[in-house]
């Protein structure tokens, strides 16, 4: 029994032995045969232990991860050559890693997955690699200097012609045509030809500015990827900036600039007070526009609409565009002297702020009269030739007729300058007479739906100018506009009609545009009741007539 007990001993301590001196050689040489990459290891992605020379794996690595890369700065796809950063792989310490992989637990794990014929495990060495950073910094900072940019305000994009086909049937024709901003229009469904787009507004573009530190790493990975070798900038964005009455002017004065003459828009916006203009301090005839700042001072005057005659002639002079009714008006301000009566415009005017308007006599003076000196009409850059009886500014007249609509609210310019010598009854009544001016062009006829929407204006000419002054509910709420329009000789009228309806449909879709991005909602629309004396003088059935100023 000890004897067969000692056998079993020496058979369990050198049956093993055994079995190991006999599977050494195939151990020893398994181990040299998958030398210098084992099976499953992966070098930078690659599967490369089918090569055995170190020139080759070097070959392989270098062919992949030679090429180009592609990086973008947000759409913009740019190349990088990796020799542009003197990126080189480091093949030696790739090796060395994979040596790890050739010893001990690792590789007997390795070789008894052979020997049941087990796929091997995989084991991923990442790449190994120089690179010059210095190079690769001043790269991405040239294409920072490129590419980097501040954010843009948006912009009114010019009307353009496209083909509208009909439907067929009793629905609308296609998606409703974006024809004026909101609200939009829309074509019968039958409809086939051609429409025009009108002036629609664009929202701004994000800033971008490259972040060099937090730009590095994306491109080195894809430097270093057989397969991913796309790198996606690192870039801080700046928030676009809302449509401002600034980028209102400036496409204002953008589209003007080419006028064969000389243009001057004011914009307000009654709710914020906030502007926008195109060269609104030059000096402009007054024309009928001018008859405003008459009623103005008439109503200052007067003691609760105590003269009813005096409310027919301004009906009108504001409805009509009546030049003798203005001069009786004015004749009437000055106590029987039309020359007084200038006088006390002018003096109103110049008690408000606006020292650049001056009546010196009624309209249809043909009198040679001198100009009363104003910065407006001293200047050397612009002469517009105004008529030295009675002239004013675009914006004076422009913000005259916001101190009007904010009088009627019973706050504004008005109120405070001359306190209950002019109230809100009588502000609210200078509006109504005004909304009697019918003629349907210039600034109206460029309003989307002309007859639906709520405007009053006065419109002037001259022989070489013409103006319009408006107060327009417009798609965020109320504004004024005034443009005036001036030609050497004679203002062509098809010409001055088409750009005043161009800048009231670039004005209208820009608030329009405004009020979808913002969320703005328009007040209830104000109404103008007549005076308490009020006796009409016209129907109103119609268009008012096309005589006078």
């Amino acid at each position: 029994m000890k004897r067969e007990s000692r056998l079993a001993g020496f058979l369990r301590f050198a049956l093993p032995i055994i079995a190991f001196l006999s599977l050494f050689p195939l151990y020893t040489r398994y181990k040299a045969a998958a030398a210098p990459v084992p099976p499953g290891v992966y070098l930078a992605g690659l599967d490369l232990s089918r090569y055995k020379e170190r020139a080759e794996i070097e070959s392989v690595l270098a062919a992949s991860l030679g090429q180009p890369i592609a990086v973008y700065y947000g759409e913009t796809r740019l190349v990088l050559r990796p020799q542009e950063v003197d990126f080189r792989v480091d093949t030696a310490a790739m090796l060395a890693e994979a040596q790890q992989y050739l010893e001990g637990p690792e590789f007997i794990e390795i070789a008894l997955r052979k020997l049941a014929g087990i796929p091997p495990r995989r084991r991923d060495i990442a790449t190994r690699y120089s690179y010059d950073g210095q190079k690769l910094a001043e790269w991405l900072g040239k294409v920072g200097e490129e590419l980097d940019h501040a954010p843009q305000q948006g912009r009114a994009l010019p009307p353009q012609w496209s083909w509208q086909e009909g439907s067929g049937d009793d629905g609308p024709a296609g998606p409703p045509e974006r024809m004026d901003g909101a609200p939009f229009a829309t074509l019968p469904a039958m409809f086939e030809g051609e429409v025009q787009r009108s002036w629609q507004w664009t929202a701004g573009t994000p800033g971008q500015r490259l972040l060099l530190e937090e730009s590095a790493g994306p491109v080195l990975a894809a430097l270093g990827s057989v397969e991913a070798r796309t790198a996606h900038l690192a870039l801080e964005e700046t928030a676009a900036p809302g449509l401002t009455m600034e980028a209102l002017g400036r496409q204002l004065n953008a589209f003007t600039s080419d006028f064969p003459g000389f243009a001057a828009i004011y914009v307000q916006d009654l709710t914020t007070g906030e502007e926008a203009t195109v060269d609104v301090d030059v000096a402009f005839s007054g024309m009928s526009t001018m008859k405003i700042a008459i009623a103005s001072e008439a109503f200052r005057q007067m003691e609760a609409f105590e003269s009813e005659l005096v409310g027919q002639w301004i009906d009108y002079a504001l409805g009509e565009s009546n030049n003798a009714a203005a001069n009786r008006v004015l004749q009437w301000v000055g106590d029987g002297d039309i020359y007084a009566g200038g006088r006390r415009v002018t003096e109103m005017m110049r008690r408000l702020g606006f020292t650049n308007s001056y009546i010196q006599t009624g309209f249809d003076d043909r009198s040679i009269i001198s100009k009363i000196p104003t910065e407006a009409n001293s200047r050397t850059d612009w002469n517009t030739n105004p008529d030295t009886h009675l002239q004013s500014t675009p914006a004076e007249m422009g913000r005259l007729l916001a101190a009007i609509y904010r009088c009627q609210a019973g706050e504004g310019l008005l109120i405070e300058t001359f306190g209950g010598e002019i109230t809100p009854e009588e502000c609210g009544a200078i509006l109504f007479y005004i909304s009697h001016d019918e003629f349907t062009e210039m600034v109206w006829g460029g309003l989307p739906r002309p007859e639906e929407t709520w405007i009053i204006h006065k419109h002037g000419f001259v022989n070489e100018a013409h103006s319009d002054l408006a107060l327009i509910w417009g798609p965020s709420g109320p504004y004024v506009l005034a443009v005036y329009l001036w030609s050497p000789g004679w203002m062509n009228w098809h010409i001055s009609n088409r750009t005043m309806k161009a800048v009231s449909r670039i004005v209208w879709n820009f608030y329009a545009f405004k009020s979808v991005q913002e969320g703005i909602e328009a007040p209830p629309l104000l109404t103008l009741s007549p005076p308490p004396n009020y006796v009409p003088v016209n129907s109103y059935s119609s268009r008012a007539a096309l005589s006078g100023q």
